[in-house]
């Protein structure tokens, strides 16, 4: 096979992966389960208020991501007093406290605090979320700190310019696992508002 033809090979292998990665992270997107919210109003710039239902959320404080992660992946894994495998939902929420992180995943529906498999893991905690209304600015990519920061510089100027009363610290969503390509990648930072 002459450079041409090998070149040819290389190129073609590398847009079958590429697609086969763009497909894989369609279908993880849309597979899973999300939380539920209705629209109540579109402020500009990717900023939307929110109202999100009564949910249920299992918690845990780790010192960065991967820790809180792999504590929350391991309780929906199976590591509860019912060796009950839970599947994944979207979005994980996290919100940075001290040096340390408060990460949150939200159970399927059907799952509350009185039905939730109890954790083996004395770190996860389950509680119900009261129905809420959020201000939230979206954006799409790997999560980077200078990403976060310009988009919390976003959503604050929308929630002063709407007169808006916020409710608690800003935090993070992401809605896609880490292999998704970057520009199908969801994110969001929201605070709960008044």
């Amino acid at each position: 096979m002459d450079k041409r033809g090998a070149l040819f090979v290389i190129v073609a292998t590398l847009l079958v992966l590429v697609a086969i990665w763009f497909l894989v992270g369609v279908w993880v997107s849309m597979s899973a389960e999300q939380l539920n919210y209705t629209v109540i109003e579109e402020l500009g710039d990717g900023v939307e208020i929110r109202q999100y239902g009564e949910s249920t959320f299992i918690s845990a404080e780790a010192k960065d991501s991967n820790s809180g992660f792999r504590i929350l992946s391991g309780y929906i894994f199976g590591k509860n007093e019912q060796n009950v495998k839970i599947a994944m939902t979207t979005p994980v929420i996290s919100r940075e406290e001290g040096d340390g992180l408060h990460m949150s995943f939200v159970m399927p529906e059907g799952y509350d605090s009185e039905n939730a498999p109890l954790p083996m893991d004395e770190g996860v905690l389950i509680h119900d979320m009261a129905p809420r209304k959020l201000v939230v600015v979206k954006f799409s990519g790997y999560v980077t700190d200078s990403k976060i920061e310009s988009h919390r510089l976003i959503l604050e100027g929308k929630i002063s310019e709407n007169g808006l009363k916020t409710k608690g610290e800003i935090f993070l969503m992401r809605y896609n696992p880490p292999w998704v390509p970057p520009m199908m990648m969801r994110n969001e930072i929201a605070v709960e508002v008044e």
